[in-house]
């Protein structure tokens, strides 16, 4: 699975219902197109801005058209400013993605027996198998590698981390996640800490 697909599996819980808000996934997930070309070694990221370091497709139409839309610009986009843009309709994608997959299913309920909701829950094997990775890497039991660091850093900057890991202490998880964070090459930290930060100004923007 890419790794906006793992992010946004995990933004749910067992019955398909959001563990965070739905903005703050979208953020994460924009995040997470973003990280795959850097770990795929087609985009850079200094000084909060982007820069291509190789034009070469990597063969997923999303990822390719994104670094082409870089490529093309005609000065390093922003970062925050990238970010911004691609979160809009970021999770949806990927549900559509997963839906086609059947990795997600789609489920029609009525809240209270009279609300119709749609709920998408995942392949629970599909869910465990990434959150045991993810376990061995927060509990120090094993080193973990670019992807499945990267995705520790960014549950942790959307803020779903107590969802993910809820047999973890908080105080040692949440150092354990930016001891994570930290270890990142600088490319990704930039952009794991740039989703957090948008992430928190979205949340102060809907409770203000």
């Amino acid at each position: 699975m890419r790794l906006r697909e793992e992010l946004f599996v995990l933004g749910f819980d067992n019955a398909g219902k959001p563990a965070v808000h739905p903005e703050s996934l979208d953020i994460g997930v924009a995040g997470a197109r973003l990280v795959e070309l850097v770990l795929a070694g087609r985009v850079g990221v200094s000084g909060g801005r982007l820069s291509v370091i190789e034009a070469v497709p990597t063969g997923d139409a999303d990822s390719d058209a994104l670094l082409t839309a870089i490529h093309r610009a005609p000065k390093p986009p922003p970062l925050a400013g990238a970010l911004t843009q691609l979160r809009a309709g970021a999770g949806d994608a990927v549900r559509a993605e997963l839906l086609a997959e059947g990795v997600v299913t789609k489920v029609a309920q009525r809240r209270l027996g009279l609300v119709p909701v749609t709920r998408y829950p995942a392949d629970e094997t599909v869910v465990r198998a990434i959150t045991v990775r993810m376990w061995y890497a927060a509990h120090g039991r094993s080193q973990p590698d670019e992807p499945t660091a990267a995705l520790c850093g960014l549950v942790h900057a959307v803020l779903l981390h107590e969802h993910v890991f809820v047999t973890m202490p908080l105080a040692g998880l949440d150092a354990r996640l930016r001891q994570i964070r930290g270890k990142l090459s600088d490319p990704v930290r930039e952009i794991v800490d740039a989703v957090g930060t948008l992430v928190a100004s979205a949340a102060f923007a809907i409770y203000r």
